[in-house]
């Protein structure tokens, strides 16, 4: 079976290399709200509101980008091509963010942020990210490859996410701290993220079919776009794949989205922002090469998730404690035990979209991998658009004021942004895994199935 073929490590690694746009979404998201509270002097309120109006908009055209690709037809593929034809302008996007002008008006300050946020987000990033999601459902319908596949994609991706953020102040400072480092430290991730999509292309390949191509006369018939929609909402799984992706995007973006305040003000010393990721960096990447290939191998992606969950809560909660309490070692010790299991819950819920794309082939005959990867991006976004704001948001009603020692409400609403909001929804994250996923018990008879119909139509 094509699809079910073993890929090779470097279309594996492909995988893994095109995620770096998310790595430095991941990035933004932890730095771009002090970069103007504090750098260029916007109030938090209104950044925190910019950054969710802007994800709004964003939503729009992950839509419009699944319904290109799904129309795309190249001999490269359908989503392989736009890694290639963005690659370049992903890169100068991300850059195009930290030349704000400084001298400007604030109106004209917050509309430059609102437009080039965009242009990355809703545009460069939107595009490459529903692309290189599809390439999940497209280059193998194995469970255990895509598993591989996810592994690599979270390796790469939240390693070099960790990186990023571990090595952006020390850079920043080391190029004078200024405004001017910041855009110098960016351009560096913006050429990393062109090189990133470009090897993303030139390794990867769509070894998967839909049962209605393999048909002999070759007429695929394209969906309509209310065909897609309904396509997908009447998908249990797929359904379970866009609320648990969401859930878990909130709970990281918010968690990382906060850690700078966290580190800065509740814990009194920023250069913790570089030690505790670099302390994390380790347990994580060992986690990801060590315990999530045998866990899903012997337990399944759903017991997986539950170890990966009870960890993270374990982590964060820890975490809350030592952030009431000043201590940095409990700090380190719910860093480490958090890291050490984020694969066994982040790679499982990576791999649910691509699951769901096959389960709706075996009830309909239709895949819709851009519109299915379409609606869990735009819901993704919205997340993701959700958790920045929140920081800013709980910020400003708490009363903070940059570079000042805070308040007591301004702390504890940190601390709830960092530890108690992300334990709370992982608990709900786990009663949704516990109650609704059953496709494991299925997913062999899905694929053998497809097979024997593909095989028909060619025969016929």
């Amino acid at each position: 079976m094509e699809g079910t073929r073993k890929l090779k490590f470097s279309e594996k690694l492909s995988y893994g290399l095109a995620d770096f746009p998310e790595a430095v979404n991941s990035i933004l998201a932890a730095f771009l709200t002090m970069f103007y509270t504090d750098n260029i002097g916007l109030a938090a309120g209104a950044v925190g509101t910019m950054f969710f109006v802007a994800r709004l908009f964003d939503g729009i055209s992950d839509i419009l980008a699944g319904i290109l690709i799904d129309k795309t037809r190249t001999k490269w593929g359908k989503a392989r091509p736009w890694l290639l034809w963005l690659s370049v302008p992903t890169g100068l996007s991300v850059v195009l963010i930290f030349f704000i002008p400084q001298n400007a008006s604030v109106t004209l300050q917050l509309v430059y942020a609102f437009f080039s946020y965009v242009l990355f987000t809703a545009v460069m990033f939107t595009i490459v990210g529903i692309a290189r999601s599809a390439l999940l459902a497209l280059m193998t319908q194995d469970m255990k490859e895509r598993g591989s596949m996810g592994a690599f994609g979270m390796f790469f991706g939240l390693g070099s996410t960790i990186l990023g953020i571990s090595a952006t102040f020390p850079l920043v400072f080391r190029f004078g701290g200024d405004t001017t480092a910041w855009r110098i430290v960016f351009l560096i991730y913006g050429v990393i993220v062109t090189l990133g999509l470009l090897y993303g292309f030139f390794f990867s390949k769509e070894y998967v079919v839909s049962v209605e191509e393999t048909i002999a006369t070759k007429e695929e018939k394209k969906l309509s776009v209310g065909e897609e929609f309904k396509l997908f909402f009447t998908n249990k799984y797929l359904l379970i794949a866009l609320v648990m992706t969401v859930l878990v995007n909130y709970v990281t973006q918010v968690n990382q989205s906060s850690q700078t305040y966290f580190y800065t003000y509740t814990m009194g010393d920023t250069m913790l922002t570089t030690s505790l990721n670099l302390v994390s960096i380790l347990p994580i990447l060992i986690g990801i090469v060590v315990l999530v290939g045998p866990c899903l191998a012997k337990f399944g992606k759903k017991k997986c998730m539950y170890i990966g969950i009870a960890g993270q809560v374990v982590g964060f909660i820890l975490r809350g404690v030592a952030g009431m309490t000043q201590s940095v070692p409990l700090l380190i010790a719910g860093t480490i035990i958090a890291g050490t299991v984020t694969g066994l819950l982040a790679v499982p819920v990576s791999t649910l979209f691509a699951d769901g794309i096959d389960y709706g082939e075996y009830k309909t005959n239709k895949r819709i991998e851009g519109m299915g990867s379409a609606i869990t991006s735009f819901s993704q976004k919205i997340s993701s658009g959700l958790a920045l704001a929140s920081v800013g948001w709980v910020l400003a009603l708490t009363g903070y004021v940059k570079e000042q020692v805070q308040t007591s409400a301004v702390n504890n609403g940190i601390i709830a942004l960092f530890a108690w909001i992300p334990a709370i929804l992982l608990v709900i994250i786990f009663f949704i895994v516990k109650v609704l996923y059953r496709y494991d018990e299925i997913a062999e008879d899905v694929i053998v199935e497809l097979d024997r119909r593909k095989k028909e139509n060619q025969k016929a």
